[in-house]
């Protein structure tokens, strides 16, 4: 038992680091969209919000493999997150001198889901790498659990944050 878990010690490291990353992602995305249905109340522009979000990953994810590819996938998931939590602090300082609008809205949840296009092939790369063939099937669980989980509770916690601070 302590022999797997030492040999899968980079493999929680990543998950558990890319884990929280796209929840913090997700639970922004969602926060933004609450907001600006409160700002705008309008459907279409939320709507077009998510279109922004997810453009760049039905337009790029066809050569994000191929770009990824060509640089180290350790950098290239550590800067497309330093780049997705840039945009969170862009979002915050905006929204903190009432300068925020929903262009900029669309260019930053664009810019953000490249990020995300660009960093998932990296890391599904990088851990095939690092897991030994016999553990795929039960990291490949562990991928699809914190998948499930982002998807169900970052609309909880996006929700319940943004009616306690707003």
């Amino acid at each position: 038992m302590k022999n797997r878990i030492k040999e899968l010690r980079d493999f929680y490291i990543i998950w558990i680091t890319q884990s929280l990353s796209q929840l913090g992602s997700a639970i922004t995305g969602f926060a933004l969209t609450l907001w600006m249905y409160e700002k705008t109340g309008s459907a279409l522009s939320t709507a077009a919000l998510t279109i922004c979000t997810y453009a760049p990953y039905v337009i790029m994810s066809i050569f994000a493999g191929a770009i990824t590819d060509k640089f180290d996938k350790k950098k290239t998931m550590l800067i497309c997150d330093l780049l997705a939590a840039l945009t969170t602090v862009v979002v915050f300082v905006l929204y903190k001198t009432n300068t925020l609008t929903m262009w900029h809205l669309y260019a930053i949840n664009a810019f953000s889901g490249l990020m995300n296009t660009v960093q998932q092939p990296a890391s599904e790369v990088a851990y095939s790498l690092i897991v030994p063939k016999e553990h795929y099937q039960k990291t490949s669980g562990f991928q699809q659990l914190s998948r499930s989980l982002i998807s169900i509770g970052n609309p909880l916690i996006a929700a319940a944050l943004y009616g306690l601070a707003g």
